[in-house]
């Protein structure tokens, strides 16, 4: 048997035109589980929690001086002078 640079060539040459479709449909398949389990990796790193502390122990009350200011505010039911939106005013549409 001949051991030559264009022997192996042609052999590699005959190789590639029978089994082209094969190894083209082998490439995109493994191509695509790769894709699939880095994603699949991704999805699961994401989920855990790592360094995050939640928030739990925050105090979730008002200081003194809010509910003061809160108290002050007038409601709906207090007296007060009507707003007068037209003194001052003119119309831009009118001639």
């Amino acid at each position: 048997m001949d051991i030559s640079l264009s022997v192996i060539k042609n052999s590699i040459g005959n190789f590639a035109r029978r089994f082209h479709l094969t190894i083209f449909v082998i490439v995109v398949l493994g191509s695509l589980v790769a894709v699939v389990l880095l994603l699949n990796n991704v999805i699961i790193r994401s989920s855990e929690q790592g360094d995050y502390i939640p928030a739990g122990n925050t105090p979730s009350s008002f200081d003194k001086d809010t509910i003061d200011k809160i108290e002050q505010l007038k409601s709906r039911s207090d007296a007060s002078t009507p707003l007068d939106l037209s003194k001052g005013r003119i119309n831009p549409f009118v001639e």
